[in-house]
């Protein structure tokens, strides 16, 4: 891997990691999509407030749900959606299970 994939990688598992974070702050382990990437692009993580990837990889590996059956991870800002900590997802922040993907 070169330098730049590395740090590219390396800037995905800070960002999954800051979501998942995030949620764990919420009322009920949940926020809206919106008060997420507001603090995203305050912290200079992301420019813009495109984190359908990364949203799809946290809704893929089960540790985040959006509380609308008619969002996901493309059109949930759109919708200014709510999204959900899991079980997993509360297993992972515990550090009861781990993933190399997420920086947490």
């Amino acid at each position: 891997m070169d330098e730049r994939t590395e740090r590219e990688v390396k800037q995905n598992k800070a960002i999954r990691g800051y979501i998942i974070r995030s949620l764990v702050k919420g009322h009920q382990n949940s926020l809206l999509l919106r008060q997420i990437t507001n603090a995203l692009v305050a912290d200079g993580l992301i420019v813009s407030p495109d984190i359908s990837k990364h949203l799809d990889y946290l809704l893929d590996a089960g540790y985040i749900c959006f509380t609308d059956k008619t969002v996901n991870a493309y059109n949930a800002y759109r919708k200014d959606a709510v999204i959900k900590l899991t079980r997993e997802g509360v297993d992972l922040v515990e550090g009861t299970i781990d993933d190399p993907g997420v920086d947490v």
